[in-house]
């Protein structure tokens, strides 16, 4: 295997890829090192620019990036290296579906594990545009859009039974899953040193009644084949602007519960509402609206994503499930109950995690605040989980954490 950097990949891409011009001046930079971006902590990603455009080159390793930038934090995990190619298949896949969503794929080295991939660097990363309060225009509704077109498309509800059954081997995906498996849902990796202002959380999150809840969870993640999820659904891995989004990181997708991603795009909403709670504001006026913004975000992803559903299969879905809407009708109720427990998987995990805090905590420069936020965090995924039965539509979703943001603040006056 041929392990690439700066320095050897423009005669990389001069045999392997030779459509990317670099007969004139070429740059390659180091995302996660020369460019400070916080992407990359498994794989290696470089940008190479020519005079006419640039490409991502992604690259799997035997072992997590992560490890070479903090060896204090090394960890027994392998991922695959196979990972890369399934994570190319899938973006062909997934592009197929919502062209307007996922970048374009040119070109897979199995051999070497890389693939190439459009740079979408004219759009930003939605975490950091949030962190900063900004407000991007359908958000909610473009990101619903996504996931449930690329969840009906893969159902049994639309596809061929066979199909279905020989698209879920084809992205098994054994050894990606057992890193949100394990790490998500029980919290027991040895990359897992809990950051000392957080650590008093630890009896909260380990405390017996979730621990049972989150055992179910990961049971219905193992064993629910409902849909080919992204199953690594962040603001991080969705760039955006006012009019459109592309979405990355699909090296963890499988067939799985259709509710996973809905959750877990739901627990960076929340993140960045509980930020919002207690960072500065230029005024209280711009501190409520941006509030305001976020939880119209929660309740359109979950709305727009089961009215978009529902079209689907009234118009689209095989004649014996068309011919019983009241099935239609619950299981897409029972997808807010399940939302709502998977958002409270990364609530928990992203509390303690060694990985350091996401950007919309770390943005808060008071300590105490930046502790505030992040109690708020875990308690909020705590009213998720154990009251997810009760939360039956988008509306009880943003209740439930208007409810919990003021008892939180009851408590801590």
């Amino acid at each position: 295997m041929i392990v690439l950097d700066k320095d050897n990949i423009i005669p990389y891409l001069r045999e392997r890829y030779p459509a990317f011009d670099t007969s004139g001046a070429v740059s390659v930079s180091a995302i996660g090192d020369d460019e400070g971006d916080s992407q990359g902590l498994i794989n290696y990603l470089f940008r190479v620019r020519n005079g006419q455009g640039s490409l991502i080159l992604k690259q799997a390793r035997d072992h997590m990036r992560l490890d070479d930038d903090v060896p204090s934090t090394s960890s027994s995990y392998r991922p695959p290296q196979d990972r890369n190619y399934s994570e190319y298949l899938s973006m062909r896949l997934r592009r197929a579906i919502t062209p307007d969503c996922v970048p374009q794929v040119y070109f897979a080295d199995r051999e070497n594990h890389v693939f190439l991939m459009e740079d979408v660097n004219y759009l930003q990363p939605s975490r950091s545009q949030l962190a900063r309060g900004v407000m991007i225009d359908g958000l909610g509704e473009r990101v619903a859009r996504f996931l449930c077109d690329n969840h009906f498309y893969t159902t049994e509800f639309y596809l061929d039974t066979q199909q279905f059954r020989e698209l879920g081997r084809c992205f098994v995906n054994t050894g990606m899953r057992a890193i949100m498996e394990n790490w998500l849902f029980l919290r027991d990796t040895p990359t897992h040193q809990c950051p000392p202002l957080t650590r008093h959380l630890l009896p909260h999150i380990f405390a017996p009644d979730v621990v049972v809840q989150s055992h179910l969870l990961r049971h219905q993640y193992m064993n629910s084949t409902q849909a080919f999820i992204h199953s690594d659904v962040h603001t991080s891995n969705i760039f955006a602007d006012g009019s459109q989004i592309k979405v990355i990181d699909m090296e963890y997708t499988f067939a799985g519960p259709c509710a996973y991603d809905l959750g877990y795009f739901l627990a960076s909403l929340v993140s960045q509402y509980c930020s919002a709670v207690f960072r500065p504001f230029p005024s209280e006026g711009e501190r409520r609206e941006f509030k305001t913004y976020l939880l119209a975000c929660v309740y359109t992803l979950v709305d727009r994503y089961q009215r978009r559903f529902a079209a689907h299969w009234d118009g689209e879905a095989k004649e014996v499930y068309r011919a019983c809407p009241g099935f239609r009708d619950a299981f897409l109720e029972g997808l807010v109950p399940d939302t709502a427990g998977f958002a409270a998987m990364p609530m928990f995990t992203l509390c303690v995690s060694s990985f350091g805090f996401t950007q919309e905590f770390e943005v808060i420069g008071d300590e105490g605040r930046k502790l505030h936020a992040l109690q708020l965090y875990c308690s909020l995924g705590r009213r998720f989980l154990m009251g997810r039965e009760r939360l039956r539509t988008p509306r009880d979703l943003v209740e439930a954490v208007l409810e919990g943001e003021r008892a939180y603040l009851r408590c801590v006056k």
